[in-house]
């Protein structure tokens, strides 16, 4: 049945003209009508609404009336539906017998009998209207009435729901916990399909539903969305902080303006709540839908309420929790930072002081204090000025800042604090304090490491000065390292060349003393001569120690052994106004040295400390063992040494003179005295050795120089090697000699030959390798090192891979050359007829 307030006339007159007389006479009373054939039309305009009905006796005498019937049954109960009905007889049941059956189906009905004047339907047809107009106000009355009570029970399950809603969400232990009971309890009172939150990203269009309710059979839509292709529509209300209300999508957005992803989630309507902070989309609450559903304004309402309720409380959940982590942080920073209060009632003369101050005092957490144990309780030295502070802070005309630090003495336990105390007055408006209160703090370790820190302090001017002074002698050690190795390669090359022109003179003056020549005192200039040679060739062996270039046979040498044979040539070396002594530690270990140098060293320490000692004095030749560490501050690398030193008694030495003692040709003594080599000599032979030189001295307090020398683990081997000279060669064979020096080759050929050599000579390593092509009886093969163009190494090496069984001996004024093989023996210039004979049967020995 249609809802409807139409007042129009409804006229069923099927014989004659009646139908048309009455509508003529409705319409001169403004009032419409509308004439139906039959019942069945009747019923229909009935539905689609009219005012009253005017209807002839005989439509309803051969017409069936159920179908009427069934209408007026079905009225509502405000409705009576008025008709009018037309006689013949007079309307009465009195008169119309008939009447009483049309009574009994049509209810409301005003009985006209015909013929009847105008005047008289126009009345009763007003009448009929005027009742259906109450009818309608009867209806209208009786809606509204139902609508409140509506209105009301939605209002109460409203109220319900969300006072549920609330209590859900009091109880819940997070955020995450609530909003996903939210969104279920939400779904099931409206019915939805699904009901979900989701955090907007700071583009304001990424989104992730984090959780979702979904009823029986609806997927979940959990994930990552893009705001954008839910369509502009979609997009717009949303970040502009509109909801979102869609009662069936497929009418309302366009395929390609959001509804096509709408559909792949399976939503048809869709409440969407945005939450803007900020200025900014953040979250959204939606209900879906999976058919059409026309939303009421109470449900969306409610949508709106959930959000905002659901939202206040994650926002309230935040804050109480942010609080918390707050209220945790400070007390921790309290707690680890040491911080007390304190608080003076100023008016009621009361302390107040939490556990943690009276600590700061020595004072146990349940014992009461007062003022006095806080006067009490400061250091004396800090008493006056602490006191002044505080009541400089609590005076009226002041008002001055408690900024102090003192010490405290502890009332229990004595023990001295350092404490720092801040603090404030508070004044009434009367200019009376109050109370002072402020916080204090135990800074003892703070105390302890300024007052270390004013103790480093002061010794931190030493310290650089110190720095400054090790740099500076460090520096100097540098540029005299510097200066001795120039020095050393200067003197190195000069010995080289010196050697050179002594290996001749040397040579042939050897030969004619062999040989006899001359008168006695020619013999005498020619023993003098050689003297004046040997004296030469020891100079030079001094430079070459110096220059780390003399020739060395470094072998396991027990030093108490050597140190014990050179007793007595000590001590006639320094003669009876010197006590020498001779200390050799147990179990000593084996040294590798070259022991006839190593007793030249020894020798020439002992002399140097007799010229110390003019008057007299006491020596110590002294061989212990020592350790060098990682953590040792010298030059040595790590191990253990044999240490021998040499200490007098004597007039020591200056640090001026200290500074240069090594330095060659530098020397204390009187002209003609020395050659200021000595020193330089052993410093030398102990840096080519692998290990040092010390030297320690103070005028007045004598000398002690120290060899550091590396210890051995293989046996000892003699310690004084034999002359082993001789004439035992004769005729041994052609030697083939090689020297660029045509005095150093004559010479050297001359002392062949004397020893039954024949002797065929080269000038150059080329010339010798011609030689051996042409000849194939060569024996031995005798060469110099340093040559023009190839040097005797590589002739030697050359030489060997043509007869590999060749002997060979190389000579040359530097003993110790680099890159020259360890096999190949060496004679050093200059050298005597026996040195050269030694050197021969060692090497054809060999072979």
């Amino acid at each position: 049945m249609i809802r409807s307030l139409s007042e129009r006339a409804l006229i069923l007159a099927p014989v004659g003209r009646d139908a048309q007389v009455a509508a003529a006479m409705l319409a001169e009373t403004q009032i419409d009508s509308t004439v139906c054939t039959d019942i069945p039309g009747l019923v229909q305009e009935l539905d689609a609404g009219a005012g009253f009905a005017i209807v002839t006796e005989e439509a309803f005498t051969t017409a069936d009336l159920r179908q009427l019937d069934a209408w007026i049954e079905r009225q509502p109960e405000w409705s009576d539906f008025p008709f009018v009905l037309l006689t013949h007889r007079g309307g009465g049941l009195e008169r119309n017998p008939a009447a009483a059956r049309h009574l009994e189906t049509l209810g409301n009905v005003t009985f006209v009998e015909r013929p009847f004047h105008p005047t008289t339907l126009v009345s009763l047809s007003r009448s009929a209207l005027r009742g259906r107009r109450r009818q309608y106000e009867a209806r209208a009355r009786l809606e509204a009435l139902s609508e409140s009570e509506t209105r009301t029970r939605g209002s109460e399950t409203r109220l319900r729901f969300l006072a549920q809603l609330e209590e859900m969400l009091f109880g819940a232990s997070t955020a995450t916990d609530a909003m996903g009971a939210a969104v279920a309890m939400l779904a099931v009172h409206l019915g939805a399909s699904r009901c979900a939150y989701a955090d907007v990203g700071t583009d304001s269009d990424r989104f992730w539903i984090r959780e979702d309710y979904c009823a029986d059979g609806v997927p979940s839509s959990v994930g990552a969305y893009s705001l954008d292709l839910f369509g502009s529509r979609a997009a717009a209300e949303l970040r502009a902080g509109s909801l979102l209300v869609v009662h069936d999508i497929d009418e309302e957005l366009a395929p390609g303006d959001g509804g096509k992803m709408f559909g792949s989630i399976g939503i048809r309507a869709i409440i969407t709540c945005p939450l803007i902070k900020d200025g900014r989309l953040t979250a959204m609450m939606a209900v879906h839908q999976n058919k059409p559903r026309p939303w009421s304004a109470a449900e969306v309402e409610l949508v709106r309420q959930v959000a905002e309720r659901c939202w206040a409380h994650v926002e309230r959940a935040g804050a109480e929790a942010r609080l918390r982590e707050g209220e945790e942080r400070l007390r921790l920073a309290v707690e680890n930072a040491e911080v007390g209060f304190w608080d003076v009632d100023e008016v009621n003369d009361k302390l107040i002081w939490p556990a943690r101050t009276k600590a700061m005092f020595g004072i146990s957490p349940d014992v009461p204090v007062t003022m006095d144990d806080f006067y009490q309780g400061l250091h004396p030295d800090d008493l006056e000025k602490t006191a002044k502070a505080y009541a400089e802070a609590a005076d009226p005309q002041i008002r001055a800042l408690y900024d102090v630090e003192y010490r405290t003495v502890g009332k229990e336990d004595k023990v001295v604090r350092w404490v720092a105390a801040k603090g404030r007055g508070i004044f009434d408006a009367s200019n009376r304090c109050l109370r002072v209160a402020g916080t204090v703090l135990d800074i003892t370790v703070r105390k302890t490491a300024e007052a270390a820190l004013n103790e480093l302090n002061a010794t931190l001017e030493a310290r650089i000065e110190q720095a400054i002074a090790e740099r500076e002698q460090v520096q100097e050690a540098l540029r005299q390292s510097q200066k001795m190795e120039a020095m050393g390669q200067l003197t190195g090359g000069v010995a080289h060349d010196f050697n050179n022109l002594l290996a001749p003179i040397v040579g042939s003056l050897d030969l004619l003393q062999r040989r006899g020549i001359g008168n006695e005192r020619e013999q005498r200039l020619i023993a003098g001569a050689i003297q004046s040679a040997e004296r030469a060739r020891l100079l030079v062996q001094r430079l070459l120690a110096f220059a780390r270039r003399q020739p060395l046979q470094p072998v396991p040498v027990d030093i108490a052994d050597l140190v014990k044979g050179m007793g007595d040539l000590v001590e006639s070396t320094t003669g009876p106004q010197i006590k020498v002594t001779l200390q050799a530690a147990d179990k000593l270990p084996l040294a590798r040295a070259d022991p006839n140098q190593l007793e030249m060293a020894l020798l020439n320490l002992t002399v140097n400390a007799r010229d110390a000692m003019p008057r007299g004095g006491e020596l110590c030749i002294a061989a212990t063992a020592e350790s060098v560490g990682e953590d040792d501050f010298s030059p040595l690398h790590p191990g253990t040494y044999v240490r021998l030193s040499v200490a007098d008694t004597g007039n020591g030495m200056s640090e001026e003179t200290l500074s240069r003692a090594i330095e060659p040709f530098f020397s204390t003594k009187g002209v003609g005295k020395g050659t200021g080599l000595g020193l330089s000599m052993v410093h030398g032979l102990a840096a080519q050795l692998g290990g040092n030189l010390t030297i320690e001295s103070r005028p007045g307090m004598g000398t002690t120089v120290a060899l550091w020398l590396p210890t051995s683990p293989d046996v000892a081997e003699a310690t004084l090697l034999t002359d082993k000279g001789g004439d035992g060669i004769l005729n041994r064979g052609v030697a083939l000699l090689v020297d660029d020096e045509f005095l150093v080759r004559m010479s050297t050929a001359d002392m062949l030959t004397d020893l039954g050599y024949e002797v065929v000579e080269a000038e150059s390593a080329e010339q010798a390798l011609h030689i051996f092509d042409d000849r194939s009886s060569i024996d031995i093969l005798i060469t110099d090192h340093l040559m023009p163009g190839m040097t005797g190494t590589e002739l030697i090496r050359n030489v060997r891979a043509l007869r590999p069984s060749m002997p060979v001996l190389m000579v040359s004024g530097y003993a110790q050359i680099d890159g020259v093989p360890a096999d190949i023996p060496r004679l050093a210039k200059p050298f005597r007829a026996a040195e050269l004979v030694t050197a021969l049967e060692s090497v054809l020995g060999s072979n």
